[in-house]
């Protein structure tokens, strides 16, 4: 998803694409809604802002570095003190716990697969959770995929992210409000998640909707949806340009 028309975008040199994507099935009513991701948790945790290192695991023995599924996990994560983003390539170990090397993982941006073996996806559900504390799970690919569904993302340090537009879905016929949101308003950094904008939808799609909002950096930008009923079922995309400020 680069664009709302299907055709080219010509950006400046140092401007570049921003965009993420997400589903949730069997979602509960509740009060403070419910992050779009494949987790369970209703709401996805948070680093600290001064770093953490994480940890890899799968619950099948062959997402590793010889088996069948899932061989070696590519992270962007957003480093503390700097707010730079950053890269790591973590090699599987199965059922077996794996550490990355960066202590100062302050959001993690992304995770996909970039080696498999023959059945060429993930054999099992892969998390990333913060070392020592296997229950605070940040991140994970669910078995059969390779790559993370969740639209969470954090603006990298000295840029700014244009949002220009959002997609959302319910596809189970229950009611719901699904919302976008960031940690900022008005271009000003917050401690909550401020709403962006919402779409009511039962059912069906909503198309492509024009977003326009200027995200400052470290800014966090998530999806969450409040059904008005259990068992809803919803998926969410949004893109963006990243602007460093110096283009600005």
């Amino acid at each position: 998803m680069s664009n709302t028309n299907s055709k080219t975008i010509l950006l400046p040199n140092g401007v570049s694409i921003m965009n993420a994507f997400g589903e949730r099935e069997n979602m509960g009513t509740t009060a403070t809604g419910e992050d779009v991701w494949r987790g369970t948790a209703t709401t996805i945790p948070i680093p600290s802002s001064s770093g953490e290192q994480m940890t890899l695991v799968s619950d099948d023995t062959q997402d590793t570095t010889l088996g069948t599924g899932a061989r070696r996990i590519k992270l962007h994560y957003i480093q503390a003190v700097t707010g730079a983003e950053m890269v790591e390539t973590v090699d599987l170990d199965g059922t077996t716990p794996v550490d990355t090397v960066a202590t100062d993982i302050m959001f993690i941006n992304d995770i996909y697969t970039v080696l498999t073996g023959s059945n060429g996806v993930a054999e099992g559900d892969i998390i990333v959770y913060k070392k020592g504390a296997a229950s605070t799970i940040y991140s994970m690919i669910s078995a059969g995929g390779n790559k993370a569904m969740i639209p969470n993302r954090m603006v990298p340090a000295g840029h700014t992210l244009v949002m220009k537009g959002w997609h959302c879905e319910e596809a189970q016929g229950k009611r719901c409000a699904i919302r976008i949101r960031s940690t900022d308003m008005r271009g000003v950094l917050l401690p909550v998640f401020c709403f962006k904008d919402v779409a009511y939808l039962k059912q069906t799609a909503s198309g492509m909707l024009e977003l326009n909002d200027n995200i400052p950096a470290l800014s966090i930008i998530k999806v969450s949806a409040w059904p008005d009923q259990a068992a809803a079922e919803t998926s969410c995309s949004w893109w963006g340009e990243l602007w460093p400020n110096s283009l600005i």
